[in-house]
């Protein structure tokens, strides 16, 4: 197929929200009990996980004396954290215990993994997980606290949560200069990688992907007609991944002068490398030397004009009639 259009790619990394948003996690009146506050990275969409759309998430805490000794312990372990309002609460009391080191690190949504949990201070587990149709966000919190040594109780623990999934979307722009009007529809990853295994760490770049499995992702219809300000898709979520050749699927309606064509299209974006936390908008141009894959390079309809000259006048006889 020659002239394919060219689809582009750009890669937006997540903005951080303010901290003027942390929420406390609300412990009933016990000075040494054990409190966190959470952030997550600043995301746009209706789907994903924010601040503001946190409702739960579960925490896993491990802890060892300062020396190495009494290693295991184990003060959450898969423990729901959930809020109302402004407060984050969970069932029971955990505190402080001096000269001892702990280790944390928290997933939501709550039940959309498998987790593959640590024994000791300081390991972070993995976890598998099925993203299916692409509309899970899933993010990941960890973090070391400093060794209690009693006296004033410590500051309530961070949780930065980071979104560990590529969020992708699709742009098309309408290139026709005949006056076409141009849709979308039916957007599809034929082997994208919705599955895989992920081993964990302290720190978001500690995260790797392994991923599994690639299957058909869905992106459906463009957001109204194409052109430069619409035809934008829904996005999914997909595993991160190294460089990887993606195949792509759509329709293209095309209604002009009266009459609609519709096109089949396939197409390759190659080489794309899907990181953790970052959103990657697929865009392409639709013009005269793609839009109709069987016909690339549409030919112009163009015409030579000439005007024959009249014939000579000829004398005819006129009878004008008498009285």
């Amino acid at each position: 197929m020659r002239n394919l259009f060219l689809i582009g790619m750009a890669a937006v990394g997540m903005m951080c929200a303010s901290c003027s948003s942390d929420e406390n996690v609300e412990m009933a009146n016990n000075k040494n009990a054990i409190e966190f506050k959470t952030f997550v990275n600043n995301s746009t969409r209706a789907t994903d996980l924010t601040e503001g759309s946190l409702m739960k998430f579960k925490l896993w805490g491990r802890m060892e004396k300062e020396d190495g000794t009494n290693k295991g312990g184990k003060p959450f372990d898969g423990t729901d954290f959930n809020r109302t309002g402004s407060s984050w609460n969970y069932t029971g009391t955990v505190y402080w215990e001096k000269d001892y080191k702990y280790s944390f690190q928290a997933l939501a949504p709550h039940d959309a993994y498998t987790f593959n949990a640590p024994d000791n201070y300081g390991e972070w587990g993995s976890l598998t997980f099925d993203n299916k149709t692409g509309d899970t966000d899933l993010i990941y919190a960890a973090k070391k606290a400093d060794i209690y040594r009693g006296g004033e109780c410590p500051a309530a623990v961070n949780l930065n949560f980071n979104h560990i999934l590529s969020r992708v979307r699709f742009q098309f722009k309408n290139g026709m200069d005949d006056g076409s009007v141009v849709t979308v529809s039916n957007v599809k990853i034929t082997n994208a990688y919705s599955k895989g295994t992920a081993t964990l760490g302290e720190n978001l770049a500690n995260v790797v992907w392994t991923p599994s499995e690639p299957t058909v992702l869905e992106f459906g219809d463009m957001t109204g007609k194409v052109d430069n300000v619409t035809g934008i898709s829904d996005h999914k979520y997909m595993i991160p991944a190294a460089a990887t050749d993606y195949n792509i699927t759509f329709e293209v309606t095309r209604v002009h002068h009266g009459v609609t064509d519709r096109y089949n299209h396939s197409a390759k974006i190659s080489g794309l490398v899907l990181e953790k936390n970052k959103s990657y908008q697929l865009a392409a141009i639709l013009d005269a030397t793609n839009i109709d894959p069987e016909n690339p390079d549409l030919c112009k309809i163009e015409f030579t004009v000439k005007v024959n000259k009249f014939e000579d006048f000829t004398d005819n006889d006129l009878t004008v009639p008498g009285k």
